[in-house]
């Protein structure tokens, strides 16, 4: 599952556009499409959408839906450098049509805080964690209440004043990049 992003509003897109962009996975037949300012209805796999479903027929093999992000695997055979356009497209008429997406039977709604807190713990786990273990750091979700992130530094991150900008000029930036609804991004002693 994959995180989603708040509003930044030096970077919003205008209402009505959605952005989206594809990013590279461990598996070359695995896209991660990121949604940004864009919440999805569920997280788990999905089993049909307006404007995906011709491709889930033959194409495509799995799209899991997660807060923001979309991992689309394609059917063997298939090829991103062909269907990457088509797939593109089709994900964008989908995108308008999301209270009409149907979940497999993993698939579950989630609140708020839930998606925030997929969101953080991908972030941390992550690009965010790498930071902070690459300086002797450790960085941990706390947890998520009300819009607010709670994180437990430790190790080379407690009392150092680059954590700081770790937490606020990194993870929460991201989130608000990512997710609606983050109040804030807090600490808690390691």
């Amino acid at each position: 599952m994959d995180c989603p992003p708040l509003r930044d509003p030096s970077s919003a897109t205008p209402p009505g556009v959605i952005a989206l962009h594809p990013e590279a996975t461990d598996d070359p037949a695995t896209l991660r499409w990121v949604v940004s300012h864009h919440i999805l209805p569920f997280a788990g796999t999905l089993a049909s959408a307006p404007g995906l479903d011709d491709l889930l027929a033959d194409r495509v093999s799995r799209v899991v839906v997660g807060p923001d992000t979309l991992l689309v695997t394609l059917a063997p055979g298939s090829d991103w450098a062909e269907l990457g356009p088509v797939v593109r497209r089709a994900l964008m008429r989908a995108l308008g049509h999301t209270d009409a997406w149907v979940g497999a039977a993993d698939a579950r709604v989630l609140s708020g805080d839930d998606a925030l807190g997929v969101c953080a713990d991908e972030l941390i786990e992550g690009p965010i964690g790498d930071i902070a273990r690459a300086h002797g750091g450790h960085i941990a979700l706390a947890g998520v209440q009300d819009g607010v992130v709670t994180v437990k530094m430790s190790g080379a991150c407690r009392g150092c004043p680059a954590a700081v900008i770790t937490m606020h000029q990194r993870l929460e930036h991201q989130l608000r990049r990512r997710v609606p609804g983050l109040v804030d991004v807090r600490s808690i002693n390691g």
